[in-house]
């Protein structure tokens, strides 16, 4: 059975990006033979330095989205990366297995480091970042294109601490969803599907009302051409449209490019709209039908049983190292 890792900020409201770029692949993978640990990484969203009652709303949210995504909880754990102490201490340790010049590389270090600063945490993101796919030994891990790098990392830092000592962690592959994984601005093509105030006319949130949606749709750009085909160079804004639609109905793009062959875009927009609100219904309402005490004792119980497996890796791992 393989053992799948993932993890999302908290970083405020989640948008249809993360729903179809992470968490509805996670949905899937939780209905297959596989051990699921889906994390809310809100040690990571330290690096950008949030306002404490954001982040607080913003993990809370988060937990109660992914709880009604239809994540199946028989064979998934998710929990809070900060509640986790583990996570943290086998960073330490994997950081004397990754070279300073390996970090610099990173593209979203250079990328980070203009709108941050070049402070320590950017630098040493990936190893947190490994450590969290290695403190449950997983061998899968759905991530978008963004993340490949760190990922690779990821491998690398794995082989050299089993060279040192031994066969300890599996080497984790990649694993993505067919369509969707890289969301794009309705507003701003060019760029990704953000949670940033700055872009809050291109991003669908969660519990954006049907009229705001559809509003957004109508007002997302495309081009002059009025041609529903897909072609992310020349045509970004209806291509992405088409991934939308293509995700969400778990259609090919060929597929979707036959069904509104003869659409206007105008009509193109106002289906592909009702479409994320059909998909989007249904979460909002488990969403608003979750109690405190219900959320609580899931993740209590979440928590414990991440904690068995993180603590039996970092068992292994002392033992090969004779710290314990």
């Amino acid at each position: 059975m393989n053992t799948v890792f993932s993890g999302i900020q908290p970083s405020g409201l989640v948008h249809l990006g993360n729903l179809l770029g992470a968490i509805n692949n996670w949905a899937k993978l939780s209905n297959e033979d596989s051990k699921n640990y889906f994390c809310i990484v809100d040690l990571h969203s330290l690096t950008a330095m949030p306002n404490k009652s954001d982040l607080k709303s913003s993990i809370k949210d988060t937990l109660k989205v992914l709880l009604a995504s239809g994540i199946n909880l028989e064979n998934s754990v998710i929990y809070v990366q900060s509640t986790l102490k583990e996570h943290a201490y086998l960073s330490w340790i994997l950081s004397n297995f990754c070279q300073v010049g390996e970090l610099q590389r990173m593209t979203q270090f250079k990328e980070k480091a203009s709108s941050f600063g070049t402070h320590s945490g950017l630098l040493t993101y990936p190893i947190l970042m490994a450590a969290d796919i290695l403190i449950h030994k997983a061998n899968e891990v759905p991530v978008g294109d963004d993340q490949t790098q760190h990922l690779e990392l990821t491998r690398n830092i794995a082989e050299r601490f089993n060279n040192n000592y031994g066969e300890i962690f599996p080497i984790p592959e990649k694993t993505s969803g067919k369509y969707g994984t890289r969301l794009m601005s309705l507003r701003h093509p060019e760029n990704k599907m953000s949670k940033s105030s700055d872009d809050i006319n291109g991003t669908i949130y969660f519990n954006d009302s049907k009229d705001v949606i559809i509003k957004k749709f109508k007002s997302s750009v495309t081009d002059s051409s009025n041609s529903i085909s897909y072609d992310v160079k020349s045509k970004p804004g209806i291509s992405n449209l088409i991934e939308i639609y293509s995700s969400i109905k778990n259609l090919e793009i060929k597929k979707t490019e036959e069904k509104f062959n003869d659409y206007q875009y105008g009509e193109f927009k106002v289906e592909v709209a009702e479409t994320v609100i059909s998909y989007l219904e249904p979460i909002n309402d488990k969403f608003n039908n979750l109690g405190d005490k219900e959320v609580d004792e899931i993740i209590r119980n979440n928590l414990e049983l991440a904690r068995k497996s993180a603590q039996l890796t970092i068992s292994e791992v002392e033992n090969a190292l004779g710290i314990n």
